[in-house]
């Protein structure tokens, strides 16, 4: 994140050889290796001139600037607060919960839907936070605060069949859900259809800058539909955005 709020055309890494492990995540993440240094070290360098957009990994923390649709991401105050614990609010108390899943770049959401989700790999995702408390009016206290680019789509179940078995999905979500074991085995076994929802957080609007219902829908970018079918235009993405004070020119670069 920093390193594209700097704007810089290149950042570089060094890491000894014998760190594989931090090699291969580098690498993951689109750094190339550049040169070695005297003492040993490797060198690796990412420039956002030459962005790697064959995944939505190699690219982070910039969009894919040829992507057809975006989405929006619904979900509920508690569990958004716990999944995006940096996507702050203003004039908002948020619980501070000790996850790991709130410092993971890569989320995992578990949704039961009536109908499937239209999101394809390396799509962006606009993150909205549901307001389901009884102060004030929920068209204010619900917004989009951040948004995302989806790295999986996997279905569990589907009407009431299986997919894949319990031990596969809870394999699947590792630490990256904020559901815990015992919940996530109850849908399983419950719910009628399950889909695992997998994205990289790519940035937050930051406190006093999330966009409203009230906004999204008075500007006709809130669907009369179920909002998690909506599809809009890169134009209508990148317009969000810019209510919510980003510059879009530093996300979607060519």
């Amino acid at each position: 994140m920093a390193a594209e709020q700097s704007k810089k055309d290149e950042i570089y890494l060094t890491v000894f050889e014998k760190h594989d492990t931090l090699i291969g995540l580098f690498e993951r993440f689109g750094f190339r290796l550049e040169s070695n240094n005297p003492n040993g070290e490797r060198v690796y360098i990412k420039s956002r001139k030459h962005v790697n957009y064959s995944d939505p990994y190699r690219s982070f923390p910039f969009v894919n600037p040829v992507f057809q649709n975006a989405g929006y991401f619904v979900v509920e105050d508690v569990y958004h607060d716990k999944l995006f614990q940096y996507s702050e609010l203003s004039n908002t108390p948020q619980e501070q919960v000790a996850l790991s899943v709130a410092n993971c770049i890569s989320k995992v959401y578990i949704s039961s839907p009536t109908s499937m989700p239209p999101y394809r790999l390396g799509e962006p995702i606009l993150i909205y936070r549901k307001y389901i408390g009884n102060a004030g009016s929920p068209g204010y206290k619900s917004c989009v605060t951040s948004y995302c680019v989806v790295t999986n789509v996997i279905i569990a179940k589907e009407n009431n069949r299986y997919k894949m078995s319990v031990e596969d999905l809870l394999r699947q979500i590792s630490n990256k859900s904020v559901f815990d074991e015992n919940e996530i085995r109850t849908k399983y076994a419950n719910e009628r259809t399950l889909v695992v929802i997998e994205m990289l957080y790519y940035g937050s609007f930051g406190a006093g800058n999330s966009v409203n219902w009230v906004w999204l829908k008075n500007n006709n970018f809130w669907p009369n539909s179920c909002p998690t079918t909506a599809r809009l235009t890169q134009e209508q993405f990148k317009a969000i955005l810019r209510e919510g004070n980003v510059d879009v020119s530093n996300v979607i670069i060519n």
